[in-house]
């Protein structure tokens, strides 16, 4: 099993790293292969939103994974990877927050979002493509998202590069991912410190079931969301997680 980052390919500007990514695989790149840009012109998050990717501005990365696991298990490895971004992000002076699944918040508003990508034939993961994309020198944003959006620059006030934060990044994604494969009970119980939307949070959920409001009650083994409604705990597998009422949110340490 190569160490993720073990062999990285450098780009200046791609439409997705995540594309790239999904190419190598399908030609038989090994497990570990990072894609990394200086800018992207189609990056992608989550349910098909557009990541803004301008040059030099973030970390633009794709990693090849190959774990020897089923598809269903695959649920675990974007609570692995935002574990290993959280703690990176904490090496460098910044209080990280998770956002069920795996959205990475700072002040609360987004820094990082992640993405996991799989491909798989009949009941086995052939492979999944890890996109991690962190907001590291924006100074502001546009309009429509100054209020929900940060960087580490504007959370720390110091400055840095994307390559300054690649190698502390890879090292904790790599860790994380390993501990995953083996011990997925540390992941969760990791993930429940990092996040203040684990447990007793009032939440709005948006899933595919439609729109409910409950109290969050921690994570199952499958890393599913459980949220009490109405006095019955329900367990959702997607969907879009808001505090209700703007409360105020402490990340834990």
């Amino acid at each position: 099993m190569n160490q993720l980052g073990s062999t990285i390919l450098r780009f200046d500007t791609v439409t997705s790293t995540n594309d790239i990514a999904r190419q190598m695989a399908q030609r038989g790149a090994e497990e570990g292969l990072a894609i990394i840009a200086r800018a992207q012109t189609a990056g992608r998050g989550s349910k098909g939103r557009r990541w803004a990717s301008h040059e030099g501005e973030g970390i633009y990365l794709s990693v090849l994974l190959r774990p020897p696991i089923t598809p269903s298990e695959a649920s675990l490895l974007p609570l692995a990877a935002a574990v290993g971004v959280a703690e990176t992000l904490r090496d460098f002076h910044i209080t990280a927050d998770i956002k069920w699944p795996n959205d990475i918040l700072a002040g609360g508003r987004k820094i990082c979002g992640i993405l996991v990508e799989t491909a798989i034939e009949g009941n086995e993961l052939q492979y999944a493509i890890l996109g991690v994309g962190i907001n590291v020198r924006q100074r502001e944003f546009r309009e429509e998202l100054r209020d929900s959006a940060t960087s580490m620059l504007i959370e720390s006030n110091e400055e840095r590069s994307p390559d300054e934060v690649m190698p502390s990044l890879l090292a904790r994604l790599d860790l994380w991912y390993r501990e995953s494969l083996v011990r997925p009970d540390v992941i969760l119980a990791r993930w429940e410190e990092l996040s203040s939307y684990a447990r007793n949070r009032e939440v709005t959920v948006i899933s595919v079931e439609g729109q409910v409001e409950g109290t969050t009650r921690g994570l199952t083994g499958r890393g599913s969301l459980m949220v009490e409604v109405d006095g019955e705990t329900r367990e959702f597998f997607s969907g879009e997680v808001t505090l209700r009422n703007r409360q105020s949110v402490k990340a834990r340490s």
